[in-house]
């Protein structure tokens, strides 16, 4: 009987955003003024440089995370479904502080509803990891349990 990979689609999903990160931070860092104009909507003329400045420095964290994501994804698999969860549960801790300077934002900042749907990828993958893992983990327990009963 083969065991399901239950590493197989967390894996695969953040390798994917590891992607998405690569070119995420492309775009805040190397198509800057474009991506504050057109992504993030914001008027670039009244907008200050230091607040231009700080998107790029996010499209560096983007480097980041997109090559950490990718490297997770091949060759510590089984951290995977971890690092989805931690994703959202992290941008959540950072808008509680942020939030809590009584910092809100003012601009459109149509880039949230990508990151909604970035989350909701996380967090949908990571419970089908769970779920998968439990039926695993149940078909391997009554696999056994038969085994032990003929064994008898």
């Amino acid at each position: 009987m083969q065991v399901k990979d239950v590493f197989k689609l967390p894996a695969t999903i953040l390798f994917i955003l590891g992607i998405v990160d690569l070119i995420r931070g492309f775009m805040h860092t190397f198509v800057l003024n474009w991506s504050a104009a057109n992504v993030a909507k914001l008027n670039v003329a009244n907008t200050a440089s230091d607040q231009i400045f700080l998107l790029g420095v996010f499209g560096i964290s983007n480097f980041l995370t997109g090559t950490i994501y990718i490297l997770i994804s091949r060759k510590a698999r089984e951290l995977s479904p971890y690092i989805l969860l931690i994703i959202p549960l992290t941008y959540l801790f950072g808008l509680i502080g942020i939030w809590s300077n009584h910092v809100h934002a003012k601009s459109a900042f149509e880039g949230q509803y990508f990151m909604y749907g970035y989350f909701a990828i996380c967090t949908i993958t990571f419970c089908i990891f769970l779920f998968t893992r439990q039926c695993s983990f149940n078909k391997s327990s009554l696999l056994q349990s038969k085994g032990d009963i003929h064994n008898e």
